[in-house]
């Protein structure tokens, strides 16, 4: 068979027969066909490749907004803990300091100067021990109650308690000796229960309500990412089907004249479309049993993004491919 469309854009073979003049036609017809198609569909792809793209990046931003809550309980029901605690602590250790200082007078072991540091040690311990353990307290029992855990808030309570006790005792200790280390023990203690369980209620009843909220937010979004998805795939789909056909006949008559360069050019380009799509249409139907549409999205535009390529790669192979047999048939 004569070479009908030469690489060096030389001339034709002197006798070229009947069947290579048919397959040059039918291919610049192909040819033809596709570029229309090609401009026809090509914005409708273009949409389909961006709501793709939009659609990925308002699912990762849902899931980034999902992973940071909990640590903004956590770090509210700390902050919450923390000054209801060291308040509560404080009045706990006055109360602590009064009663044992009233214990030490009754024995005869303590004199006024004694009572009045004691007093304001405990006050400091139970300020200091409240603060501590009531922002630690806060921190986790938020965590736990957001889990629905009952026994690990139970410890969570046990252990803030134990930790105000010894920190409230051992500072009020330092600053007000006997009567300090008992009212700071007690004042730290109390405000560790206090700040402890003030936060959980309060935070824990704002997450609840916001949670709910947030929900209902989340499912709403989901359905519209997933409606948005569904119409782009769709949309990509029945664009692609036409261009995909007519490739498919362009390939089939370029493989019988794969003895120009130009077009063995040409058919490797088409090759590489027809795969391109092969992959994009695999992922759009394995969408249909993704439970989780983050992956599938992300994956379907950077294929669509890919398919989009390599048809404007096909159109311009395209135009040089036609540009030939014109220039041969002057």
């Amino acid at each position: 068979m004569g070479n009908v469309l030469d690489s060096e854009g030389g001339s034709v073979d002197d006798g070229p027969s009947t069947t290579s003049t048919t397959q040059e036609d039918k291919l610049i017809i192909s040819l033809k066909s596709f570029m229309l198609l090609y401009h026809q569909h090509d914005g409708r792809l273009q949409r389909a490749s961006e709501s793709f793209a939009q659609a990925a990046a308002r699912l990762q931003n849902t899931q980034n907004e999902v992973a940071s809550f909990p640590d903004l309980l956590s770090l509210s029901g700390g902050a919450l803990g923390g000054v209801c605690g060291g308040f509560t602590g404080g009045v706990g250790g006055a109360l602590g300091a009064v009663a044992a200082a009233t214990c030490a007078r009754l024995c005869g072991k303590m004199n006024a100067v004694d009572a009045t540091v004691g007093f304001v040690g405990s006050v400091f311990g139970g300020v200091a021990g409240g603060v501590f353990s009531g922002s630690v307290g806060g921190a986790v029992g938020v965590a736990v109650e957001a889990s629905s855990n009952s026994f690990h808030g139970a410890v969570n309570k046990v252990v803030c308690f134990t930790i105000g006790l010894t920190t409230g005792g051992a500072i009020g200790g330092i600053f007000g000796g006997p009567v300090g280390a008992a009212g700071g023990a007690a004042g730290g203690g109390f405000g560790a229960l206090c700040g402890t369980g003030l936060a959980v209620y309060l935070v824990g009843g704002v997450a609840d309500s916001v949670c709910g909220t947030k929900d209902s937010r989340e499912d709403e979004n989901r359905t519209k990412n997933m409606k948005m998805i569904q119409k782009a795939a769709n949309e990509f789909s029945e664009s692609i089907k036409p261009l995909v056909q007519q490739l498919k006949t362009v390939q089939m008559i370029s493989d019988e004249m794969t003895s120009s360069a130009n077009v063995q050019r040409f058919t490797r380009q088409t090759a590489k479309t027809l795969a391109a799509v092969t992959a994009m249409q695999k992922t759009i139907s394995d969408s249909q049993r993704a439970k989780d549409p983050t992956q599938f999205v992300a994956e379907a535009a950077r294929k669509s993004r890919k398919i989009t390529e390599e048809l404007r790669n096909m159109s311009t192979e395209a135009e040089n491919l036609l540009f030939v047999p014109r220039k041969l048939r002057r």
